[in-house]
């Protein structure tokens, strides 16, 4: 397949004329300095107000890990193996007193406070390995030929979290969002890497939530968006399109033991809705659930993703990654498309990335058929408003024209994206801001303030708070947020109109009343 990839601004425009709200806070130090500046003149902080005097190898909390994470990714700092042979190519870090290589393992070294520069390999010598689902904010991720810092869980129970890192020349220091279930991680087998734990970490107390969450804080000032670059359409729909399996085979269903000797309840990792019916993935991939009438009855598995919407409801295979239709019954499962990088539904159509992610593929509705509607992109988010793909070298958001090779720009880089029946919203890259597209060009409004996740469907669009976790709905107008209920495993809005939450162990399903913060519980699954 030809090489269909977006062409980027260069690296000087892209931190200086980026435009989009979303990105104004995370460009207001200004363009990268040259390479040929001299290491002295390098500062990755201003102050050492985000080492607060710690000595370099001594105790560092998890709040300083990040923060100091973030200090890279919002001064863009840029990768560079010159450190290997040159010191002149180090970041100074006033905090510490010490020097830190702009690749992967000394971006950890750096926000670890060590003395030195250390590799993947020897990092292990001052950390140790713990379980995947020990993973803190400020632990890392690290296998022999790249390192990340985990910044914390968006999903817990869908294994699902966001990152930092040093990971290319084409990308200065950035923070990404990955799933410990998708086969690679920052282009590396996900298998690869072992999560380890600083030795001398200390957990940072936990602070009292603010009254309002997603507080006011001063707007950031927009800047002019570059010229739009759409996706290209990709030249041979046929090739890009997903290949038929050559067996077909329904994703495994089967029905629930007629006399089940001891029954428990079964943890959840995902929720879904669609025509007034609420679905449900097992947290260990096992089974697909659905409710209705008041009823759980088990309808398929094991699978890997679920997906629901006004296109249907659709599940994976976890091994192969093959896309499967619901029928509407236990066991009806039909193949609709080999595997995809990943799915959204915009309105009643599915759509596709190819595993690779060099093409956004449509479904015809038809057997296995689809058609490539564009090109390459890091992901896709659907909703009432349509479709939006961002794009995988920088991060820009597009919104789908409806029509193969027909996409605009409306925005820079975002955390997520999340959308409702109207229009598009997203959170700043520092995660600092809630911000709504207005509709129009680039132009994007800030509504709230710091937020991890979002969810948003006919019930309104949720946010939850990077603190306490609780859940708060959109009141309309800016850094107006209600709070609607608290910490959760995962949430899912859908375009029936219903709000549903997962508890924390994912063993309880409530659904939101539209009161205040009132749920009601629904019960969950049971299993042998």
């Amino acid at each position: 397949m030809p090489n269909t990839r977006m062409r980027t601004p260069s690296l000087r425009v892209l931190c200086g004329t980026l435009g989009a709200a979303l990105l104004a806070g995370a460009v207001a130090s200004g363009p990268v300095r040259a390479q040929t500046v001299q290491a002295s003149d390098r500062k990755a902080t201003e102050t050492g107000t985000i080492g607060r005097g710690a000595a370099p190898g001594g105790k560092v909390t998890r709040e300083q890990i990040i923060e100091r994470a973030k200090a890279w990714v919002a001064q863009q700092v840029p990768y560079s193996t010159n450190g290997l042979t040159s010191p002149y190519s180090w970041w100074s870090d006033e905090a510490t007193g010490g020097y830190y290589r702009q690749d992967c393992s000394g971006f950890v070294s750096m926000a670890w406070q060590l003395p030195y520069s250390r590799s993947t390999h020897t990092l292990r010598a001052v950390s140790n390995k713990i379980a995947l689902s020990e993973l803190k904010p400020g632990d890392i991720l690290n296998s022999d030929r790249h390192v990340l810092i985990f910044g914390g869980w968006t999903d817990r129970a869908g294994r699902e979290f966001t990152y930092y890192q040093q990971s290319s020349r084409s990308r200065p220091a950035n923070r990404g969002e990955g799933d410990l279930d998708n086969a690679t991680l920052s282009n590396h087998p996900t298998g690869s890497y072992e999560a380890r734990r600083y030795q001398h970490v200390v957990d940072t107390p936990a602070k009292p939530s603010d009254a309002s969450p997603l507080r006011a804080t001063p707007p950031p000032s927009p800047q002019p968006a570059p010229k739009p670059e759409p996706l290209p359409p990709t030249p041979s729909p046929e090739r890009a399109a997903p290949r038929p399996a050559a067996k077909p085979a329904a994703v495994p269903a089967h029905s629930a033991p007629s006399r089940p000797a001891a029954r428990r309840t079964v943890p959840l990792g995902a929720l879904a809705t669609h025509n007034q019916r609420l679905y449900a993935l097992a947290e260990d991939r096992s089974a697909v659930y659905e409710r209705s009438g008041g009823v759980w009855r088990r309808i398929g598995g094991p699978a890997g993703r679920l997906y629901a919407g006004g296109a249907g409801v659709f599940a994976t295979n976890p091994k192969d990654g093959r896309i499967f239709k619901y029928g509407g019954r236990p066991g009806s499962w039909t193949w609709i498309g080999s595997s995809g990088a990943e799915f959204a539904i915009a309105g009643n159509t599915l759509y596709g990335l190819t595993p690779r992610r060099d093409a956004v593929m449509r479904w015809t509705g038809s057997g296995s058929r689809w058609t490539a509607v564009g090109g390459p992109a890091r992901h896709l988010y659907g909703g009432g408003a349509g479709l939006f793909a961002t794009n995988p070298d920088d991060g820009r958001l597009f919104k789908f024209l409806g029509r193969a090779g027909a996409w605009k720009q409306i925005g820079g880089v975002g955390t997520t994206f999340a959308v409702d029946g109207r229009t598009v919203y997203g959170i700043s890259p520092d995660g600092s801001a809630v911000y709504r597209w207005t509709g129009y060009g680039s132009t994007w409004v800030r509504v709230g303030g710091p937020a991890v996740r979002l969810y948003a469907g006919q019930a309104g669009v949720f946010a939850t708070n990077p603190k306490s976790g609780d859940l708060y709905r959109f009141d309309g107008s800016a850094d107006s947020w209600t709070k609607t209920g608290g910490p959760g495993a995962t949430f899912t809005a859908g375009a029936d109109g219903e709000l549903y939450g997962l508890s924390p162990d994912g063993r309880a399903v409530l659904r939101w009343t539209g009161r205040g913060s009132a749920w009601t519980p629904v019960g969950a699954p049971k299993g042998v």
